[in-house]
């Protein structure tokens, strides 16, 4: 199958049209001009020579710009603002400028320690950085069809391929993601090197011989740069104490960390697994360490998977994503359990307080399961790329579209608050990404068969032998109601084939307004997960008939409210439960339940109903219900939380 590009699509949605106007026209400035206020725009200016100061941000802060420009990018392409094209032409200025001769651009370097290249790949990030750039080019050239960027990139590329094509397994990135864009630039200009590239970097990870004593070497260089960073930096405020406030780099994200934290870190980066170079890729089942890292990695594999016809590598990636799922996913979706090491515990530690789940691992999930599915053709990773769309990454921007959550744990004693922008802002622009994409995530096509992966209301003209154009009507998530309206340019024959979801118990199905089809869920009895939200439930219907213009299908699939238990030997939530509806996890938030304690409280699960409160949070349905002795409480969805006044939340709720 291949997929329809969202630049084909034409989304039209209740529920998700605002959503994609607030990003288009609020989110994507708005992080600008935080770019711009935490001066990661100005370290590109004073590479170019056009301005003085000094450095702010992390070592990887470039990446945070280009992100925003591939988001801007992606905007861009389907609303031709023209503020955008000026900003991103303004911007795209400044990189060819800061670009040496050779393609090399890394300001930290450039800035810092000039002449030094590629000396702690491990840790700091160029070849990260440099990969979202390529992104970025790539996404430009797509929206706008101007090669400029384009070129830069491809000549940074290309110093890549003389610098690292046939090197040694030394030769690979701490931080996957290079592989991604080297494989999308290979797609973009049809240049087979690059994707030669990318398979090197995916092949040599884990082959590398003493792997600890590298990265303890590469720690004490890293230290002693920082020194000497904040060595040029105290020296040059002292020189120029004017400037000392015309930056600000926001605080850290604030985290709740278990016992051992920085010990687990420290065991984890020195066994390679937090780097995932403990093993060779396709000996990596399970899924460990840094769960960004670890999720953009396997994105890469089942890219190049199916690029070069890799069938042994999909079996490898199918018993990860199982074992992620079975044993290491909370119940939104989210992934990484353990703080400080933003990344993967044991089996079935998943602590709803503790819980990291950052808003770029769901993301890197969702960029994952989108690949399985192409790959496989299996409904389970669509299913999954849904519930992570509605809970786990949607939960990262506020509903003001200027305000973002980095983690997301499933319970808070009013510990994390959304804020405008953070010290590592890697999440926010890689939401407007995502968003601004979300029609390429729809559709897929063979020759003789048409995928509705995701039901978001818009139309979309795609072929299988001839034009078909495909009218969505959708209600999600509130109600269940969706219909199509097929119209092919005349009869054909052909294969639909409808995603039913792991949240409903039934759908009826009616075509025309004939006799109505009801549906059901095979009743298969496998493995329970850790979370209990199993996306293995989720099935394609295929529908095979002869379409004539204006055919119409409808469809209700029901939306059961659902108790959720988590699996025995997850210990922290044993005797209660998780509720949803549809696609989405619902939580107690103080603000709504100021009667109550919510971490005293404990359900009637027998008095839980629906209802839509149009006033609340933009709309929403609320599930009120009672405590068992006899207080009201109202859940709302997760997704929702923290954007009112700060307080307590909780996602489980005991029941005895």
């Amino acid at each position: 199958m291949y997929p329809i590009p969202f630049t084909q699509v034409f989304i039209n949605d209740p529920f998700w049209s605002p959503r994609l106007n607030q990003n288009a026209t609020t989110a994507i400035f708005h992080q600008w001009d935080q770019l711009e206020k935490s001066g990661c725009i100005q370290n590109f200016r004073m590479v170019a020579h056009q301005e003085d100061g000094f450095r702010e941000g992390w070592f990887f802060a470039d990446s945070d710009a280009y992100k925003w420009l591939d988001a801007a990018a992606r905007v861009y392409a389907t609303n031709h603002n023209e503020q955008i094209f000026t900003l991103m032409d303004s911007f795209i200025k400044l990189i060819l400028l800061a670009q040496e001769e050779d393609g090399y651009l890394y300001t930290y370097n450039q800035i810092h320690f000039p002449n030094s290249r590629w000396q702690n790949l491990q840790i700091e990030h160029e070849l990260y950085c440099h990969g979202h750039l390529i992104e970025a080019a790539v996404s430009h050239y797509q929206a706008t069809g101007l090669t400029e960027l384009l070129d830069a990139a491809q000549k940074l590329a290309n110093l890549l391929l003389k610098t690292f094509l046939g090197a040694g397994a030394w030769a690979t990135p701490g931080h996957e993601e290079i592989e991604i864009a080297l494989i999308r630039l290979a797609q973009a200009t049809t240049n087979p090197a690059y994707l030669d590239l990318a398979e090197q970097f995916l092949e040599r990870r884990g082959r590398k011989g003493l792997f600890g004593l590298s990265i303890l070497l590469e720690n004490i260089r890293v230290n002693q740069r920082t020194a000497q960073r904040d060595k040029q930096r105290e020296e040059y405020y002292q020189n120029h104490p004017d400037r000392k406030t015309q930056y600000k780099v926001p605080a850290h994200n604030a985290s709740q960390k278990p016992p051992f934290a920085q010990a687990r870190w420290m065991i984890s980066a020195f066994s390679g697994k937090y780097f995932q170079q403990h093993k060779p890729i396709r000996q990596q089942n399970k899924p460990v360490g840094h769960a960004v890292r670890f999720a953009y990695l396997q994105t890469a594999a089942a890219k190049l998977a199916g690029m070069r016809a890799y069938t042994d590598l999909i079996p490898v990636l199918e018993k990860s994503w199982d074992n992620l799922v079975n044993k290491r996913m909370y119940v939104t979706g989210g992934i990484g359990s353990l703080p400080l090491l933003e990344g993967f515990g044991r089996d079935y530690e998943l602590d709803p307080e503790f819980a990291y789940a950052e808003t770029c691992a769901a993301l890197g999930m969702m960029f994952w399961n989108w690949e399985m599915t192409q790959l496989t053709g299996k409904a389970c990773y669509a299913d999954l790329f849904e519930w992570q769309l509605y809970n786990a990454s949607m939960v990262g921007i506020g509903l003001d579209g200027c305000s973002y959550l980095y983690n997301n744990p499933l319970a808070s004693q009013n510990t994390v608050t959304r804020q405008e922008w953070y010290q590592i802002p890697c999440c926010p622009s890689n939401l407007s990404r995502t968003w601004a994409n979300l029609g390429g995530y729809l559709y897929t096509c063979d020759e003789d068969q048409i995928w509705i992966h995701q039901y978001v209301g818009g139309h979309v003209s795609l072929g299988v032998e001839t034009l078909i154009r495909l009218e969505v009507t959708s209600n999600l998530p509130w109600e269940g109601k969706v219909s199509i309206r097929v119209t092919p340019k005349q009869a054909e024959n052909f294969k639909l084939h409808l995603r039913f979801p792991s949240w409903a118990d039934q759908a009826i199905l009616q075509i025309n307004k004939e006799k109505p089809q009801t549906i059901y869920p095979d009743q298969q009895i496998g493995t329970q997960t850790a979370s209990g939200y199993d996306p293995k439930d989720s099935f394609y219907h295929t529908i095979e008939r002869t379409w004539h213009p204006n055919d119409l299908i409808e469809i209700e699939f029901s939306l059961p409210i659902r108790l959720l238990t988590t699996h025995p030997r997850v210990k922290s939530t044993q005797g209660k439960i998780a509720i949803t509806r549809g696609p989405l996890v619902y939580c107690l938030e103080a603000t709504d339940n100021p009667a109550v304690k919510l971490f005293d409280t404990v359900l009637d699960p027998t008095s839980l109903k629906p209802e839509h409160d149009p006033q609340l949070l933009g709309g929403i349905t609320v599930i009120n219900g009672l405590s068992k002795d006899g207080k009201s409480l109202k859940f709302i969805p997760y997704a929702f939380w923290a954007n009112r006044e700060s307080g307590d939340m909780t996602v489980y709720i005991p029941t005895a």
